[in-house]
């Protein structure tokens, strides 16, 4: 098959002139065939090094260019679908900036850092790597704001305000400026940085830092395996919320100065079992009862207590003991007591207990907690444990 296609035809007997003959070379045109005729090439053997030809329009000649300067010359790339060879993936590997070394910056509160640096060049949302400043101001961050000869990036963690010197290094990142269809899974290994709205439908897990500047909307399960911090203070998430009734009870009196021999000591009136706590657990133990009290001296007592060590968590006392004079006492008690992280324990328990002496006691005497019989108001008596975990 013909590769060029010559600009003039001749005939025999035709006169020759300089002008045909100019333009059987002037208005030739190459034809498909210069390409389709070649040998085809092996596929999937293009090398950096193969060339091709292309106008270059600078210098308006004809060039031989390797494929690598093709495809190196960081020219943009439009197109709606990018797939991958068979057993093959696509890796988006962009380059890191140079490091920029001794720029002067502060921060007035330990949160928001400023940097001196002249033409920067940096625009916001680029990541950059900052070293050698000082403690707490080390790591990677988000460019927050730009000026012509400054920016700023915002740490996660507050350190001692103040300033210095320190370098910094442009990191290479891919960058979409539209929004991202996901179909698949998602798996980030470093720091992910969301500045608009994120609405997540199936389950997430996140196992590096996370820095969210817009809504998130989560249908699906979210599981943080990492630490959650609010303006650089962890936050610790509601686990669980549980509540045991307390039955009625006490200890009264039978008779002039006699009563139950129980009644001068702690009466267990309920019991919250089986309970085990975490390092990462804060606890909020909180109880609330009626309580009558009709006793000369005032001396009832109600407590929360840890079973296994007998550590008293909380308590409220009525007057002191030895008091005289017949008192009545109608009230609601509310104990409150919190269970730090560092404690932990397994299959334990807390038991709310009463108390009053009895060497003060007459006949008729009375204490009771959560009875009915005295109160009518439809007041509840329980024993709530607000459980808060650190991720």
């Amino acid at each position: 098959m013909a590769q060029i296609s010559k600009g003039d035809t001749f005939a025999d007997g035709q006169q020759l002139t300089s002008a045909r003959l100019n333009q059987l070379v002037d208005s030739a045109q190459l034809l498909a065939g210069v390409i389709t005729d070649q040998t085809n090439i092996t596929a999937n053997t293009v090398a950096s090094g193969d060339s091709i030809l292309l106008y270059d329009l600078s210098a308006t000649a004809l060039r031989e260019a390797n494929v690598s300067d093709v495809l190196g010359s960081n020219l943009p790339v439009a197109t709606s679908a990018v797939t991958a060879g068979a057993n093959s993936d696509i890796v988006l590997t962009p380059n890191d900036g140079t490091i920029v070394a001794g720029k002067a910056y502060t921060s007035g509160d330990g949160l928001t850092v400023t940097i001196t640096s002249t033409a920067h060049g940096l625009v916001v949302g680029q990541v950059i790597l900052i070293t050698a400043a000082g403690t707490g101001y080390n790591g990677t961050f988000r460019v927050a704001t730009v000026a012509t000869d400054s920016f700023t990036y915002v740490m996660t963690t507050a350190a001692t305000a103040g300033g210095g010197s320190l370098s910094y290094t442009k990191k290479g990142s891919v960058r979409n400026a539209g929004s991202e269809s996901v179909a698949g899974s998602l798996f980030v290994a470093g720091t992910a940085v969301i500045s608009g709205s994120t609405a997540i439908s199936g389950a997430t897990t996140i196992s590096g830092a996370t820095t969210l500047t817009g809504a998130i909307t989560s249908s699906g399960t979210a599981n943080f395996t990492g630490a959650v911090q609010y303006s650089g203070t962890p936050v610790y998430g509601l686990s669980s919320i549980t509540e045991t009734a307390i039955p009625s009870g006490g200890c009264d009196a039978t008779s002039a100065g006699t009563f139950s021999t129980t009644c001068n000591q702690w009466i267990t009136v309920a019991t919250i079992p089986s309970l085990t706590k975490t390092n990462k657990e804060i606890w909020r133990v909180y109880a609330t009862t009626p309580c009558v009290v009709y006793v000369p001296a005032a001396g009832a007592k109600v407590r929360l207590v840890q079973t296994s060590t007998g550590t008293v968590l909380a308590r409220a006392d009525i007057g002191a003991n030895g008091a005289t004079g017949w008192q009545y006492h109608y009230l609601q008690f509310c104990l409150e007591a919190i269970i730090a992280e560092s404690t932990v324990f397994t299959g334990d328990s807390i038991k709310f207990e009463v108390r009053y002496n009895a060497g003060f006691v007459t006949a008729g005497a009375i204490m009771r907690v959560g009875d009915t019989a005295y109160f009518s108001d439809g007041i509840t008596s329980k024993v709530i444990i607000t459980k808060y975990i650190k991720p």
